[in-house]
């Protein structure tokens, strides 16, 4: 099985050496990945500068690693087209330091990524490590991360999940023994940061970012910020799937009489 590992905290993220050990032990592997921080970028591609790759050193035996002066998208189609001598079986991102959880996962560096798999019908997951919920320790303990990744690996490599895959998987940052479990998980349609102002002794208001408090009202229970914040592993499945199939029907109405009103036929309109 080859395995095309990438994140978007950078080329120098312990996360992504937790993450291609572990892949290690599934196939072959080789890191593409930003030569520095592309956190929130989603699913940006560089159009206005030229793209270079650097080969990197790499502390893993017959690991490549190759940093790249782009996006996380940049780097799994250079990863897929250019750098991958004979394909890739799967690709898996991160292991990202924080939660990409509820509404934000569509700015998600890490887990955009996994967009590109989806439209090329390759397996692909992205990883992340939570910090901030309410079981979690404030280390980054990676090992849970990298042994559930290499279970999904494991999974797809005996063909035993649908082919062309795509999932969004959180790990509570608890030592291996402690985990409440594992639930599948459906995006929340909330944020997980929420913006607060703090007014300070010095007459200044601070606006910081802090993670939605856990009795919150709106957390709907089976969702990846419910399961975070049980404890739970959350693992999403994911579809980048966006017509609104459900107002076709009205839309062709509305369509019809706009095409009349222009004195044009409106093709489609009955199909």
């Amino acid at each position: 099985m080859k395995i095309l590992v990438t994140n978007d905290d950078g080329i120098e993220s312990p996360g992504i050496w937790a993450l291609a050990k572990a892949m290690k032990r599934v196939g072959e592997v080789l890191i593409v990945a930003p030569d520095r921080q592309q956190s929130g970028v989603g699913t940006a591609i560089s159009f206005h500068h030229g793209l270079s790759i650097t080969e990197a050193k790499s502390s893993i035996p017959e690991v490549h690693a190759y940093a790249v002066n782009g996006t996380p998208t940049d780097c799994v189609i250079l990863g897929l087209d250019q750098l991958a001598d004979e394909g890739v079986d799967l690709i898996v991102s991160g292991i990202n330091t924080g939660a990409n959880i509820g509404s934000g996962v569509l700015g998600s560096g890490t887990v955009m990524p996994t967009r590109v798999g989806y439209f090329r019908r390759i397996s692909s997951f992205a990883v992340s490590l939570s910090r901030h919920g309410p079981q979690d320790r404030r280390e980054m303990l990676f090992h849970l991360g990298g042994r559930i990744a290499e279970l999904l690996a494991l999974a797809i490599r005996r063909d035993e999940m649908p082919p062309g895959i795509a999932l969004n998987v959180n790990v509570p940052s608890v030592p291996a023994g402690e985990t409440r479990g594992v639930a599948v998980t459906k995006v929340a349609s909330i944020a997980y940061w929420q913006r607060r102002t703090e007014r300070h002794s010095d007459g200044l208001s601070y606006h910081r970012l802090s993670p939605i408090e856990e009795d919150a009202p709106g957390i709907e229970e089976g969702t990846d910020i419910w399961a975070i914040n049980k404890g739970l592993i959350s693992i999403t499945p994911l579809r980048f799937e966006i017509t609104d199939h459900e107002i076709m029907p009205a839309l062709r109405e509305s369509v019809c009489s706009l095409g009349c009103d222009l004195g044009t036929p409106s093709p489609g309109v009955n199909d």
